[in-house]
């Protein structure tokens, strides 16, 4: 199995990196619309944070509150923005670089907030140990909540971690910090900076190779739809709803069943084969095709065989339909496919095709075994029954731009469509003459369905 190039088959840097360039951009366009909810969630997840560090220096610092209060507020209403930003689709390939600004930010105002303005009255060590505490906390937003890369998780949280550590150098020089408590502040400050920087590295990888399986999932999505399409273009749409779904049972063995089926031909395409190139043939037989399939799909029926410029419809399988509605939708089909064709034969003209091609019509109902038959390797979907040889032999006494119905036929249909009598058939296999009728103009009623039903 070979998966479309933009597969990452391989990284590098311990994962860290994609060794392929185009994959490379693939994962970076992945990430952002991947990372944006964590950096929602942790702007409005700190918000309350930041309100509840208000209301403690507000309770045990009323002198720093009002400085105190002018930034924390400010920034409350920075994360505000940054959230609203995170909604917007055009601006979310930011959020990586906002989060690790904001992150830079949050951490300079935690030192700044915890060691030079609140807690004046406090011993250093509280005032220490304090700050440490929210360098913690806001390191483990910009390392893990946010999920910015190593790289810009390391470059954000350093500079701040650093400006803690020197504060707490100047404490020591200050003679409010002995070593001993200057050093053990600072050490646990760079352990928890090291310890988030692995789980920051640990996450990267996971979102690297979660991107990998996503993008294997996707090419073997793509590849099942693209089996699924080219199967379907092989299969009576019916049939391969009924596969798809893995009703098979309904359709791998044959049953008996009243059915109605149409044969349908081509008037004069052989002689056409002479006349035309091989390119324009084989555009008038797709569009003839294509065009008399989708009316008798339209009209609940399946096209299960192609022979050449001929065709054979069933109505009545694999869905079960009420037999007198199987000839009315036939009938029907039958009536648009001449109608069809007058605006094909047109279409046509363009290809130098000045004679109106014609199609013959023969419909016959009756009981039929209908079901998957062939060998293990390659069956098909179809009918078999004298009724099929009825149909086609009508189709064959068929008037070019005619539509011929068996007796069988005409009794479900003769109160809606008016028909007029063709004679008798004889069609090979059959030990009786085949009285035809051919249904002159479309049903009487204007919704056919609610009469014949």
């Amino acid at each position: 199995m070979i998966w479309p190039q933009h597969t990452p088959r391989s990284t590098r840097l311990f994962g860290l990196r994609f060794a392929q360039r185009e994959t490379e951009r693939d994962y970076q366009r992945w990430r952002v619309s991947y990372t944006t909810p964590f950096a929602r969630i942790g702007y409005i997840g700190s918000t309350p944070s930041w309100v509840l560090l208000l209301v403690a220096v507000v309770v045990l610092d009323p002198d720093a509150a009002d400085q105190a209060a002018f930034w924390v507020v400010g920034w409350i209403v920075l994360l505000v923005v940054l959230t609203g930003l995170t909604f917007h689709p055009a601006l979310q390939r930011m959020v990586t670089p906002l989060s690790a600004a904001a992150n830079c930010l949050a951490g300079f105002l935690i030192v700044w907030l915890l060691s030079e303005v609140t807690l004046a009255d406090e011993a250093s060590q509280s005032r220490a140990g304090v700050m440490t505490a929210g360098l913690i906390v806001v390191m483990f937003f910009g390392f893990a909540v946010f999920r910015n890369p190593p790289g810009a998780a390391t470059v954000a949280i350093t500079p701040y971690v650093a400006f803690g550590s020197y504060q707490l150098l100047e404490a020591y020089n200050d003679g409010e910090l002995n070593a001993v408590e200057a050093s053990s502040f600072a050490a646990a400050q760079w352990i928890a900076f090291l310890g988030c920087l692995l789980v920051c590295i640990v996450t990267e990888i996971v979102d690297r190779r979660t991107f990998s399986k996503d993008q294997i999932i996707a090419a073997q999505q793509q590849e099942l739809r693209s089996t699924r399409e080219t199967i379907r273009r092989y299969v009576p749409r019916p049939v391969f709803e009924h596969v798809a779904r893995g009703e098979t049972a309904e359709i791998d063995v044959p049953v008996r069943r009243r059915l109605t089926v149409l044969f349908a031909d081509l008037v004069g395409f052989t002689a056409l084969a002479d006349r035309v190139e091989p390119e324009d043939l084989t555009q008038v037989i797709n569009d003839y095709m294509t065009a008399m399939s989708q009316l008798i799909d339209e009209h609940g029926g399946i096209v299960n065989e192609f022979a050449g410029d001929g065709l054979m419809a069933l109505f009545g399988a694999p869905d079960e339909m009420d037999v007198d509605q199987q000839v009315a939708s036939a009938v029907r089909a039958a009536h648009a496919m001449h109608t069809r064709l007058d605006s094909l034969n047109r279409h046509w003209q363009g290809l130098g095709i000045a004679e109106p091609m014609q199609t013959r019509i023969g419909i016959d109902t009756g009981m039929l075994s209908v079901g998957s038959f062939g060998s293990a390797g390659r069956m098909t979907y179809t009918a078999i029954g004298m009724h099929t040889n009825i149909a086609a032999r009508l189709q064959a006494a068929c008037d070019p731009g005619q539509i011929l119905i068996s007796e069988a036929s005409w009794y479900l249909v003769r109160d809606h469509a008016p028909c007029e009598p063709r004679g008798e058939v004889h069609c090979k296999g059959v030990h009786y003459p085949v009285r035809s009728y051919s249904p002159i103009s479309a049903f009487t009623s204007t919704r056919p369905d609610d009469q014949v039903v």
